[in-house]
């Protein structure tokens, strides 16, 4: 072969691909409006609004009469629609053997759900696995399994076709983050982080949500972060794989109203005490170990869970977590960049962020 052209063949063949890319990428979409759903009704809500001060300031008409009129409108709406909807049946949860996806796993156990807890400790998830056991009675399957390869979630997704397991509620809160400038970092920790937050979302997503459409409903609880609403120099990646969560759960919310029996909620939580501290070698940095921001799993687990009876296409865990979002959103860009660096100085011992609960055995004792 000449110099001047070199052909790179991967496992799955370029033939393969150039099909996968350009005969099967056919365009399907399916708009639904009429859908009474939190889009419409904050749609009903502002336009109402909206109205309701042309009314009054452009057309002279009495506020007296036009205020209940607009009152009418929005109050029943934003009390009674969209309907709750109590997730029920078989829960996967990834992520599930610490931290937020552990600290949900007990909520659907005291739900009266049985459990299927994917991590990648044996160890932790046997512990939650006994701890739910023992508290709520509960029937908890464990795979325990690396989620951040390529093809894993297909794996997954047929182990459990297999054991005949039909999901009625997907949670998907597996992630990796890592602090640091992105030049610096080894490319295999980004492929890994990348793939597990992104690649690995989206396809569970699809593989699951694609039965609960046939089974005529289900439940998706997408667990992203604030850190979805702006950038951030020292934490680049995850931060931008949490950009790709909010985008994408935002987006197949609207997609997905043809069956509003399949609930999607995304869970925003700002800094959580969890083992991404450790892992991301973040225990001291100022957001972590000095800002008073770092929220307790089992807080953010519960506003996840209740949003998503609540059927909300997003949930904050907290004010705090919601008020920092919208104002780093708003911020002018340079302002946003410059603070955001801020938050990943490092305190040098100065002050270092308590440990978050290694041990789920003693999680269970403390319960």
């Amino acid at each position: 072969m000449s110099k001047d052209h070199t052909h790179l063949d991967y496992d799955a063949g370029i033939e393969r691909s150039r099909r996968v890319v350009e005969d099967d990428n056919a365009a399907v979409l399916k708009p639904v409006w009429l859908i009474a759903d939190d889009i419409n009704v904050e749609l009903v809500s502002i336009l109402t609004g909206l109205g309701a001060v042309f009314s009054i300031f452009v057309l002279h008409y009495p506020w007296i009469k036009v205020l209940p009129i607009a009152a009418a409108l929005i109050i029943p709406l934003r009390l009674f629609l969209p309907r709750p909807s109590v997730p029920q049946g078989l829960a996967l949860v990834t992520g599930g053997s610490s931290g937020i996806g552990a600290e949900l796993s007990y909520i659907f156990a005291s739900k009266g759900h049985d459990l299927i807890l994917v991590g990648r400790s044996d160890e932790q998830l046997k512990a939650v696995q006994d701890n739910i056991k023992q508290k709520f009675g509960r029937t908890v399957h464990t795979v325990s399994t690396d989620l951040s390869f390529p093809g894993a979630a297909k794996k997954l997704y047929d182990h459990i076709k297999e054991q005949g397991w039909r999901v009625n509620v997907l949670v998907n809160d597996a992630a990796l983050g890592a602090v640091g400038d992105t030049m610096d970092q080894p490319l295999e920790l980004v492929e890994r982080m990348t793939t597990l937050n992104c690649i690995t979302l989206v396809q569970l997503t699809m593989l699951f949500g694609r039965d609960m459409m046939s089974q005529g409903g289900g439940w998706i609880l997408q667990v992203s972060s604030i850190l979805g609403w702006m950038g951030n120099p020292g934490q680049n990646i995850y931060h931008a794989t949490k950009h790709f969560v909010r985008s994408f759960s935002e987006s197949l919310s609207v997609e997905l109203r043809a069956h509003p029996n399949v609930v999607t909620t995304q869970l925003m939580p700002g800094p959580v005490r969890t083992q991404f501290l450790t892992r991301a070698h973040a225990e001291e940095t100022f957001i972590f170990a000095a800002s008073g921001t770092v929220e307790e799993p089992r807080d953010v687990a519960r506003a996840g869970y209740e949003g998503l009876c609540r059927r909300r296409r997003m949930v904050f865990s907290s004010w705090n977590a919601a008020g920092t979002a919208v104002f780093m959103y708003l911020l002018p860009r340079s302002i946003h960049l410059t603070l955001a660096r801020l938050t990943m100085t490092p305190t040098r011992g100065m002050a270092r962020a308590n440990e978050p609960d290694h041990d789920q055995k003693l999680r269970g004792k403390n319960s």
